[in-house]
């Protein structure tokens, strides 16, 4: 049945609820207790919604109920809606201004994100920014899940599930290129052109196995015949930490170039020609969801972060 746009201005936040407390309670009574409700009144609820989407949401049983596969997107389309609100009541009771919900990656955070935010602030808008950094795969899912009003970093189209594809607005940034480095006074530092065998023979400080630089690594010492690579220290997903370790440590890192755009990180550290391992390149990009374009101050940030962005390309 086609959904009814009478029926759905007459929802209210608490219908929005009712399909998370469902997806949690697994039973309509469990539900009307958490909302002081009678559970006919429940049902009336789910009728409610149903009749205004269009679709069956919540499916029956002797078991109790659970979401059907269209009342799960409805629920995830409106946590980022919910989301909204809370913070919204948060800023109106504190007075504070708006604000915008920022995911990164660790490595964005050396140079890209701090330079968006200082030409975004020249804007005039009266908005701040609270950033949060994290792996792709989980900034994605805190952008669906309404946590973030925008992702900006590494785009890895894999990690992104499939109902959330058409809801996302995405602007292409830059590309980097993943490259090998040591401290000045690592051995290989002074080398030319280091040879697989040097790099098989040496030691490493690498990010975790779910990494993906660490996997762009070993995949491409396979690619050249040589077993994975000797680790002598595993570092959670954090560049600041690799390059300190890089830097005290003869070991070897894989690195995403931009990082080393840092005045005092080309002090200490080197670029060794690995060329052969042909690593690759990492796409950066920005996310938000359909939801979150006017989002007050989030053009701004977007506008900044091209503006940024342009002739980093490496």
């Amino acid at each position: 049945m086609p959904h009814s746009a009478q029926h759905l201005d007459r929802l209210r936040l608490r219908h929005l609820r009712l399909l998370e407390l469902i997806q949690h309670q697994g039973s309509l009574r469990s539900v009307a207790e958490q909302l002081g409700l009678t559970q006919p009144a429940v049902s009336q609820m789910v009728k409610d919604l149903e009749f205004a989407f269009g679709v069956t949401l919540v499916s029956r049983s002797v078991r109790g109920v659970e979401l059907t596969k269209m009342g799960a997107l409805a629920l995830q389309r409106a946590r980022s809606g919910l989301a909204a609100f809370h913070t919204l009541a948060a800023e109106l009771d504190e007075g504070l201004a708006p604000v915008v919900r920022v995911g990164t990656n660790p490595a964005m955070l050396f140079n890209v994100i701090p330079s968006a935010l200082q030409i975004a602030a020249n804007d005039g808008t009266d908005v701040r920014y609270a950033v949060r950094s994290g792996l792709a795969k989980d900034m994605t899912r805190d952008l669906w899940d309404g946590k973030i009003n925008c992702y900006v970093g590494r785009i890895d189209w894999e990690v992104v599930p499939p109902e959330m594809k058409n809801s996302l607005r995405h602007v292409h940034l830059f590309k980097t290129d993943l490259v090998v480095v040591c401290s000045i006074d690592h051995p290989l530092a002074k080398r030319a052109k280091p040879t697989p065998e040097d790099l098989q023979n040496a030691t490493w400080a690498l990010p975790p196995e779910d990494s993906k630089n660490r996997a762009g690594l070993t995949a491409a010492f396979r690619n050249n015949g040589l077993s994975e690579p000797r680790i002598a220290v595993e570092v959670a997903a954090d560049p600041n930490g690799l390059v300190g370790i890089a830097r005290e440590m003869p070991v070897l890192a894989v690195l995403p170039r931009l990082v080393l755009t840092s005045p005092a990180v080309k002090q200490q550290i080197v670029t060794l020609d690995t060329g052969f391992l042909r690593l690759p390149p990492i796409e950066i990009g920005f996310l938000t969801l359909i939801e979150h374009e006017h989002v007050v101050g989030l053009q701004a940030f977007r506008s900044a972060l091209v503006s940024v962005s342009a002739g980093l390309d490496t």
